[in-house]
């Protein structure tokens, strides 16, 4: 007996998928592996079957992401002909730990009660990558054989069987590994790297990946020419947590022309619109699956760069989540300006013509600086092209013993510097914003506290270039 996948020109190909078997498909975590899987489902309901998704995504984001593609698995989520479970956090510690290899598996038969005719698992590394040995491995063929179901598995895009890894070791019993990749005119090619029994036509399927309809073959609509590109000087922003930072918002306005957003849905509108060379998202722990969500609705009309940004560190499952969706990078905790203007330059999917320009790096400083050489050098990066940016603090207390005890904490082989000002000391961090200057200062606390010190541990924090006119005041008054 065979069953379809659901994706119509790869099922004329293959003539359907031997029911109760092992599939995997390696991919790159996407929007289009997401969607393969939740097309294969949608035809065994359609077919009046009892399928089940399991995955790192909670119920209702799935039932979310099925919705723009097309299908829908909320009614049969309510009525227990689709079940839906996200992986925990904490699942593959649990599955390392665990004494007997069977045991995980002996959980997931507690919760998939009732006959299955079709399994879905995205990724299936999570089930059996816990372990090094093949122990893990061995118990998911074992589950997926007693389930009686046709499982389809994801896997990471390179696979090599002659390896002897656990995920290798899967594809070798697995009875097909398809291989799915996006070629230069933004169409997924689908390779049949083994079927069995084999099929006299191997070559690879071209697909389209579109809302609404999933992946389909290609209509012509959907394909990029290569030199069709977005106008790389225009960036949409998008904020979820307020306020973005002044610096950060600073940097992205010296650096591209930006429209800024509150509204998810109207930022997913307007990237459709706009012809944009770079998307950011800024968000906070709290609304980071709206984040995630939009990204993944944004990517499927854009293939500008896209950063997901926050202050707050994010955990790594949210940022692997965020790759997931269709975020070229992640930064997250104090974002870095230098590190942001890299992550945006290697994400740009774009040659670049000109030259690039070595980093310019100030001479470094070997102690604090009287008072008008530290305002000659302050000046210098206000106007200085490529050392613009820096975070400046103020102590007020005359002291001589100040200057020595700041110098210690500086980075002055990276451009950091610390100097007299007409009413005390001033700390120049170059390259860093607010957020890392506090914790400059706070280290600075602890020193003092720890060595018994006087000094004054109270700052003004000023970021340059944003707030140039009063570090020149400050410099002058």
């Amino acid at each position: 007996m065979t069953v379809r996948s659901g994706i119509a020109p790869f099922d004329e190909r293959i003539e359907g998928l031997r029911a109760g078997g092992l599939y995997l498909l390696a991919a790159e975590p996407g929007a289009a592996r997401l969607a393969f899987l939740l097309q294969y489902l949608d035809r065994g309901l359609r077919d009046g079957e009892r399928v089940a998704l399991l995955s790192s995504a909670p119920p209702e984001e799935t039932i979310e992401q099925a919705g723009f593609w097309g299908v829908d698995l909320e009614e049969p989520w309510k009525q227990d002909r689709c079940v839906l479970l996200g992986f925990r956090d904490e699942y593959p510690a649990r599955v390392a730990h665990s004494p007997d290899p069977a045991e995980p598996f002996a959980e997931l038969d507690r919760l998939l009660t009732g006959r299955l005719a079709r399994v879905a698992v995205d990724p299936g590394i999570g089930l059996w990558g816990a372990r090094s040995d093949a122990s893990m491995a061995g118990a998911f063929l074992s589950w997926t054989r007693d389930l009686g179901a046709t499982a389809l598995v994801t896997v990471p895009i390179e696979i090599d069987e002659e390896k002897r890894t656990p995920t290798e070791w899967v594809a070798q019993r697995a009875r097909g590994v398809f291989r799915m990749t996006k070629n230069s005119r933004g169409l997924h090619e689908l390779e049949i790297v083994r079927l069995s029994p084999p099929i006299s036509n191997d070559g690879s399927v071209l697909l389209e990946l579109s809302a609404g309809l999933g992946l389909v073959g290609p209509t012509g609509k959907g394909e990029r020419r290569e030199t069709a590109r977005p106008d790389s000087n225009q960036l949409l922003l998008l904020t979820l947590a307020e306020p973005v930072p002044r610096d950060l918002a600073g940097w992205l306005e010296r650096s591209y022309s930006v429209e800024s957003i509150r509204d998810a849905r109207e930022c997913v509108a307007r990237s459709r619109t706009g012809r944009f060379g770079a998307h950011c998202v800024y968000a906070n722990r709290q609304r980071i699956d709206e984040a995630i969500d939009t990204g993944r609705s944004v990517r499927e009309s854009s293939r500008a760069v896209m950063l997901l940004l926050s202050d707050e560190p994010l955990r790594a499952a949210d940022a692997a989540r965020a790759l997931d969706a269709g975020f070229d990078d992640v930064l997250s905790g104090v974002v870095d300006l230098r590190e942001l203007e890299s992550r945006f330059r290697r994400a740009a999917d774009a040659p670049r013509s000109q030259k690039v320009e070595r980093e310019t790096r100030p001479e470094p400083m070997t102690g604090p600086l009287e008072g008008a050489e530290f305002h000659s050098v302050v000046s210098e990066r206000l106007m200085g092209d490529g050392l613009d940016h820096f975070t400046l603090l103020h102590f007020e207390s005359p002291g001589e013993e100040v200057g020595p005890m700041l110098f210690e904490d500086v980075r002055a082989g990276d451009g950091d510097v610390v100097g007299r000002t007409r009413h005390g000391w001033g700390v120049l961090l170059q390259n860093a914003r607010v957020q890392q200057a506090e914790s400059y200062l706070q280290r600075l606390r602890t020193r003092v506290a720890e060595t018994g010190g006087l000094l004054p541990v109270s700052a003004e924090i000023l970021a340059a270039p944003e707030q140039s006119e009063r570090i020149r005041v400050l410099l002058t008054d």
